[in-house]
């Protein structure tokens, strides 16, 4: 069974800076010095767990420029199309919810924009590129925000796709 917690930057937060690096840096490439970053500091974090209490997926919310903005949204590779991603994406929207934020921004990687739509987010701006890949800028308005889970409560892909459909492939 896939679990949830919320964490903040008071908190042990290890797991969630080892996955982060274990996805970002050693998977994609980014550069180990921006795991942790500055927004660390004061952060609320979600993390998915399995039942052993290994971390699978993790995301952070936080304010930056008097912005409400979800960051570092990542699930381990061999869990992904179980839909740990959509639980991250709802665990912290619902959070932006309860802290009445008005709007929700968030950098996504140009091949993820179809993932965050779902949550009602709109691309906005120009293409940008962090440490050469491609991302947009994306919005959703507080009262625009999308709670509604994909994975039915199941947890599992979809029947036949093994984890690679257009609603599997990145949650």
């Amino acid at each position: 069974m896939i679990r949830g917690r919320f964490l903040t930057s008071r908190d042990d937060i290890s797991q969630v800076i080892a996955l982060r690096r274990e996805v970002f840096c050693e998977e994609q490439g980014y550069s180990v010095d921006t795991e942790p970053d500055a927004h660390d500091d004061m952060a609320v974090y979600a993390l998915a767990f399995d039942d052993e209490g290994r971390p699978l997926g993790t995301g952070r919310l936080y304010i930056a420029d008097d912005q409400f903005r979800i960051g570092r949204v990542c699930v381990k590779k061999e869990m992904r199309g179980m839909h740990i991603g959509d639980f991250v994406m709802r665990m912290l929207l619902y959070r932006a919810q309860q802290l009445h934020a008005g709007s929700v921004t968030l950098s996504a990687q140009a091949d993820k924009l179809d993932f965050y739509r779902r949550y009602g987010f709109q691309p906005y701006g120009e293409l940008v590129y962090d440490e050469g890949q491609p991302h947009r800028m994306m919005r959703v308005e507080g009262d625009k925000i999308n709670l509604e889970g994909t994975c039915g409560g199941h947890g599992k892909p979809c029947q036949g796709c093994e984890g690679n459909c257009e609603n599997c492939a990145q949650a």
